[in-house]
């Protein structure tokens, strides 16, 4: 009996932390409640550096850090502990899937929101170090935020591309920092001390920050410092303009992926709620907004003809939101 009420905790367990799996209403309230609590618990570790209100509420955020602690600790250990009943069978083994699991990217980062803890523990005695730590608590925020696969995709396409941007932007500053320092060395022995140093002044200015704390002073240096300014915008600018693609394309991409998947769903004419369903979860998956996942399925039905729409607007006539036909054995 005790095993059985095991292994139905585990299950149910497991199906909450799938993320491939449709979000139930469950699973949405679990979500809500792991990220207000690390952004309360992260702004309690920002709010702790100022001296006023550590004082005074010092205590206060002392008790927020153990509750914390005490549920990233309870979290992970049962992320671990469920991690066999995952639907794709991944970690299904008893040993090593936990094992794989446990080698995870975000395995890692929930180890990250408790190590801390694991550090105050073992006598680790520099605060400050503990405090850095428990900041990458707002790396857990990304585990359900699909926006940042669609990033990764976009750097992963655009790899080549970045890395040749990168090797001219440090071509650039190499030379533009060594030019500087055998023109301004004489003039400016403290500023420009070495080529190390111009560096500095070379990342201010491909950048276009321009700090200002140092500056070239003689002609030349001024002349050259204009020309380094000219190529760190237009590097920059180049920079934007392929991330800015490959991101539109990208976008492209997943938005075809959606409307072909949405006209699977309406070949039979009818798109019942689990089909629904299916449409909404690959958005999601996909990094979509909700509004994109509409449309897609709106744009589709009208092409299909698969919904009535009002002659005169335009506007689709089925009852069910979001274009949702009734089928007869799911309505």
């Amino acid at each position: 009996m005790l095993l059985g009420g095991l292994l139905g905790l585990r299950h149910r367990l497991g199906r909450l932390f799938d993320d491939d799996l449709p979000p139930t209403r469950m699973t949405r309230a679990f979500h809500v409640a792991l990220a207000t609590l690390i952004v309360v618990n992260v702004s309690g570790v920002i709010l702790e550096s100022v001296d006023s209100i550590n004082l005074r509420f010092g205590a206060v955020l002392w008790w927020l850090e153990q509750v914390s602690t005490t549920f990233f600790v309870i979290e992970y250990l049962a992320r671990a502990w469920a991690c066999v009943e995952t639907h794709h069978g991944e970690y299904r083994h008893p040993l090593w899937g936990r094992l794989r699991y446990l080698r995870s990217f975000f395995a890692l980062i929930d180890l990250a929101a408790i190590l801390p803890a694991v550090l105050g523990m073992l006598g680790a005695g520099d605060l400050r170090t503990l405090r850095l730590l428990r900041l990458l608590r707002m790396l857990k925020l990304t585990r359900h935020a699909h926006i940042f696969a669609l990033l990764w995709a976009v750097f992963r396409d655009e790899a080549r591309s970045i890395g040749a941007l990168l090797f001219i932007l440090g071509l650039t500053l190499t030379i533009s920092a060594s030019l500087m320092y055998m023109i301004e060395a004489e003039a400016q022995p403290d500023g420009f001390s070495s080529i190390p140093a111009a560096m500095w002044w070379a990342i201010e200015t491909l950048t276009t920050v321009g700090y200002g704390d140092l500056v070239p002073t003689t002609v030349l240096g001024k002349i050259l410092g204009g020309a380094v300014t000219i190529i760190g915008v237009s590097a920059v600018a180049l920079f934007t303009s392929v991330i800015t693609v490959s991101f539109m394309d990208q976008l492209r991409l997943r938005r075809e992926a959606l409307q072909e998947a949405a006209k699977e769903s309406l070949a039979d004419g009818v798109l019942t709620k689990s089909e629904l369903n299916a449409i909404n979860q690959l958005g999601s998956r996909l990094g979509l907004p909700p509004a994109d996942v509409h449309e897609a399925i709106v744009g589709t039905a009208r092409e299909m003809g698969s919904l009535a729409t009002c002659p005169h607007c335009g506007g689709l006539l089925a009852h069910v939101p979001l274009g949702l036909s009734r089928a007869p054995e799911e309505a």
